[in-house]
């Protein structure tokens, strides 16, 4: 049986803004380890056009559970003692590294307030955000914005909360959407009126992304641009689907990924970096504007991380001696870019199947579409473009571009 592919021409989605990845304390300090030669090869293999073409990065705003250990950059409501001195023994450098090979797109996000603004008076294991603390705590955001600018570095967009219904063992608060709408309209969105940031909500999974639109988008503000979303609970392109046909104005970012710990072994990461393939493609078939992975480079034992949450990353450190491993997830992201760089003027691609991932763009002399295979088994596939029609099978994780000729 064949799996039919409908490229929609009379439905184009905009411009495909590139990939990125988040330089984490656990990156950054991995980072630090190499020989300047080797650190130089790295950003290269990151955001250089032959290797990732990253245009995007993403931060996190204190602590979170790639760090070394627990960190904050106030412990007093008055904040008088922030400092932001902490990040510049690892990220900051890395990421000015970053920053002079390439402007980036930042994304800046919070897994914690500090604990002294908590009900819980911890940044692990939930908690909330006093209701008296808003405004603190909006000043807070407003004092850590000043201090990167400060150092040259520019936050394009903040979101409130990172995974804000989630209680995990590492840094974490919870919000409700009354909350999160509190958070960002009434609190965040004037603490940055006069600055060129603006507010990705939600920075979480999206098994009920239409559901969080509603809630979250039910006012106006030129201060909200947007959503950002994780991959942990599936894909999800109806959902997706659903949320870029109501708010087709919006920016959505796909703003984490990534899969499990396990030891290195190039046949069992080829395998691990399956799902990307197929994220990224339905996310932009469905209206993503860029994707950013999570750790960039990790350590051969998938961290560090103080609360060992291990997991997998495009590169890991060689323990061998001073130099890193480009993972098959890093081969499966570069042949991704290369397909479709960014820039692409994506359009939508109708099909209903699990086993494959397809997204199609329109190029200067017609237009191409991808389509992988990212079940175990052969799979047939007719592609529909007006009325061409083209036949192909794809062996078991096999990729293959289609291109139709303007006519």
């Amino acid at each position: 049986m064949s799996i039919e592919i409908i490229i929609r021409k009379d439905l184009p989605l905009g411009i495909w803004q590139g990939l990125g990845g988040a330089i984490t304390e656990a990156t950054a300090y991995n980072f630090a380890k190499l020989s300047p030669e080797r650190q130089n090869a790295l950003i290269e293999a990151f955001y250089g056009k032959n290797g990732l073409d990253y245009r995007w990065c993403r931060l996190s705003i204190g602590s979170n559970d790639f760090c070394l250990a627990p960190y904050q950059y106030t412990k007093r409501p008055s904040l008088r003692d922030f400092s932001i001195e902490h990040d510049h023994q690892w990220v900051i450098p890395m990421l000015k590294m970053a920053l002079a090979k390439r402007d980036l797109q930042i994304i800046a996000s919070p897994w914690s307030p500090p604990a002294c603004l908590k009900t819980t008076h911890l940044q692990r294991f939930g908690g909330h955000l006093k209701p008296w603390r808003y405004r603190t705590y909006a000043r807070y955001i407003r004092r850590w914005l000043d201090a990167y600018r400060e150092e040259g570095i520019n936050i394009r967009y903040l979101t409130p909360q990172n995974e804000p219904h989630a209680i995990q063992k590492w840094e974490s608060c919870v919000y409700s959407y009354r909350a999160q709408r509190r958070l960002a309209y009434k609190y965040l969105a004037p603490a940055i009126a006069d600055t060129d940031t603006q507010l990705l909500l939600w920075d979480h999974n999206k098994k009920q992304l239409t559901e969080v639109a509603d809630q979250l988008l039910c006012e106006s503000n030129p201060k909200v641009a947007g959503l950002c979303y994780h991959w942990y609970d599936g894909t999800h392109p109806e959902q997706m689907w659903e949320v870029r046909e109501k708010y087709p104005d919006i920016t959505m970012i796909a703003s984490e990924m990534c899969v499990g710990f396990s030891p290195y072994d190039p046949a069992d990461w080829a395998t691990a970096a399956n799902p990307y393939y197929f994220e990224i493609m339905s996310d932009i078939n469905t209206g993503a504007n860029a994707f950013l992975d999570w750790n960039m480079l990790l350590d051969w034992q998938g961290g560090p991380s103080y609360c060992r949450n291990y997991v997998k990353s495009p590169v890991i450190l060689n323990k061998k001696g001073d130099d890193f491993i480009l993972t098959p997830i890093y081969d499966a992201l570069k042949k991704f870019i290369q397909l479709y760089p960014a820039g692409s003027k994506i359009i939508r691609c109708e099909y209903d199947s699990k086993d494959v991932a397809a997204a199609a763009r329109r190029t200067k002399t017609g237009y191409e579409l991808v389509v992988a295979n990212v079940s175990d088994q052969e799979q047939h596939i007719t592609a529909q473009l007006g009325d061409k029609q083209r036949s192909l099978t794809l062996k078991p994780l096999e990729i293959k571009l289609i291109q139709y000729a303007s006519a």
